[in-house]
């Protein structure tokens, strides 16, 4: 699965290990929704020093239908719905999953930087590893592991494994506004 096309709303991933939940852990009743309709925004990915490496990957359309966001990305129209949460200033926790799929979340970070998002894809293995450098224990987060998949089962859990993220690690892409 693309966590590339999972962020725009953002989005969650290109690689197998995400941050998964069976159920919604936002819901839309607590979303916020701080993109506009109809935002244009293109992906750069990011190198380990905040550098655009040059590489575009794809030019992601956000629309909203109801609650949801809608995010169609790439030339092959792939659409994800998903829900946004701010866990803090200009930060967001972005759940989002297959617009045809009824169950089964990925999770993303973005903070909002103007009318740009930086993105923390949350890829499983990066995270392990992190928190093994950091000494934290994963239950300390409220995070189970599940073959290369880290499972949250409560928005609380989301929130705390979110901000170690972005206290301890880097923005991998950035989304910029057309």
């Amino acid at each position: 699965m693309k966590i590339g096309q999972v962020l725009s709303i953002s989005a969650a991933l290109l690689l197998g290990g995400c941050f998964i939940s069976a159920e919604d852990l936002i819901k839309p009743a607590d979303a916020d929704y701080p993109i506009a309709d109809g935002t244009r925004l293109v992906l750069h990915e990011l190198d380990e020093t905040g550098a655009r490496t040059g590489a575009t990957e794809e030019e992601t359309r956000i629309t909203r239908d109801g609650d949801l966001y809608l995010m169609t990305t790439g030339e092959d129209g792939k659409i994800f719905a998903g829900l946004m949460k701010e866990i803090a200033p200009d930060l967001y926790a972005v759940q989002a999953r297959e617009a045809d799929s009824p169950e089964g979340n990925l999770y993303a970070l973005v903070e909002r930087d103007g009318a740009n998002w930086r993105r923390w894809s949350m890829i499983c293995p990066d995270f392990v590893s992190m928190a093994e450098e950091k000494g934290v224990a994963l239950s300390e987060m409220g995070v189970t592991l599940d073959s290369s998949d880290c499972v949250v089962e409560d928005f609380a859990s989301l929130k705390t494994a979110l901000m170690f993220a972005y206290e301890n690690g880097k923005p991998d892409a950035e989304y910029v506004a057309e």
